[in-house]
């Protein structure tokens, strides 16, 4: 269960436990929560176009590219997906975070 409790903790948190270092008991930072826009109609297209089945399927396609290119943003610039809830993401960016951040 242990070799499992990564997928579990937050990319900055893994760093910092990977490193050895304290966990902080406070931190400052800013909290991001994205979610998709026109999710519910995109659901009732899909699914009224294509089927229950097909819909979910063509649906998870579309969610997965949207998380795949919104992660790489954030990891980018050195934020941590804190969780996902349907099609949000809520994500956090620690101002004392020295993660990899490339702006260019």
């Amino acid at each position: 269960m242990t070799n499992n409790l990564h997928t579990y903790l937050p990319q900055d948190r893994r760093r910092t436990l990977a490193q050895g270092e304290t966990l902080p008991d406070r931190t400052s930072g800013t909290a991001l929560f994205a979610d998709i826009s026109g999710f519910t109609a995109l659901t009732e297209r899909l699914s009224g176009t294509l089927g229950s089945r097909r819909g979910i399927e063509a649906l998870t396609s579309q969610i997965n590219t949207v998380y795949t290119a919104l992660i790489t943003e954030i990891e980018r610039y050195g934020g941590s997906v804190i969780s996902f809830a349907g099609d949000a993401v809520m994500c956090w960016f620690d101002n004392n975070d020295e993660g990899q951040r490339d702006e260019g």
